[in-house]
């Protein structure tokens, strides 16, 4: 058998840590695809931390601790934070294969959402602190402009599937349903959605690796100087009955829920 298969074989047997809260008394060891955490009890009151990503990076930091033990929380992030905060809250998701909506039709897809991984530290009063934060997938951490240099848009950039419920890939992927409405009078094809996503949440399955992203509406209408999609930030409405758990947020800024597509949507 040779390198490449023993290594893709030993990775589908790994398991993986699922996202949730942890405590760590003496030492807690998390593993993730291409990322390994390590926290450390170093003395009374002080942990260390120590975490090597997907590119061979290594982060060190030192977490002093008046109590006992020291409890984190792993959850997936809206991914605004790597390589770095550049962008003006946009997300541009080029879809792998367009999509086709007949004339005045309307129709729902799941799609694959990139996600960052936060790590915080949780405090004695159940409040959150953003302590650490990577992705298991590093080609997530790109740009895009969309529109013209001169006046378009830069966007956290991901290219991304239509899938069901059994195809995603977990601490990569979260789902989120993308409801199209095609008010023209003639079928379109699209294959890219850009929108704000600081107004979106992010839930998680507790102890499991699953992850939802609020939900988006698109509207395909005519403009004033040509047809545009018109998106729309939505709640994701089954998070009760999916039992998912609401992920504590990295940003504070203020929520954009709607924006234009305008400059072309194929």
């Amino acid at each position: 058998m040779s390198e490449e298969k023993i290594k893709e074989k030993d990775e589908e047997t790994i398991t993986y840590s699922n996202f949730g809260e942890y405590s760590v008394i003496e030492k807690l060891e998390l593993k993730l695809p291409k990322t390994e955490i390590t926290i450390e009890r170093k003395s009374e009151n002080q942990f260390s931390y120590y975490r090597k990503n997907s590119q061979s990076e290594i982060t060190n930091k030192i977490i002093p601790r008046t109590g006992k033990d020291l409890k984190i929380e792993l959850a997936p992030i809206l991914p605004l934070n790597l390589p770095a905060k550049k962008t003006n809250d946009l997300m541009f998701l080029r879809l792998a294969k367009s999509v086709y909506i007949e004339k005045n039709s309307n129709i729902d897809v799941l799609v694959q959402f990139p996600i960052e991984i936060g790590v915080y530290i949780v405090s004695s009063d159940n409040s959150k602190d953003f302590f650490d934060c990577f992705t298991c997938e590093p080609m997530h951490s790109r740009f895009a402009l969309y529109g013209t240099p001169e006046f378009g848009n830069l966007c956290m950039y991901s290219k991304v599937g239509i899938v069901d419920k059994t195809e995603n890939e977990p601490y990569i992927y979260a789902f989120m349903k993308v409801s199209i409405s095609n008010q023209l009078p003639q079928g379109i094809t699209i294959g890219k959605l850009v929108f704000p996503v600081t107004a979106h949440n992010i839930y998680y399955k507790d102890d499991d690796n699953e992850a939802h992203i609020d939900d988006i509406k698109a509207e395909i209408q005519k403009g004033y100087s040509g047809d545009v999609i018109a998106i729309e930030h939505t709640s994701y409405s089954s998070k009760n009955k999916d039992q998912m758990k609401l992920a504590p947020k990295t940003t504070t800024e203020e929520s954009k829920e709607k924006f234009v597509m305008e400059r072309g949507f194929d």
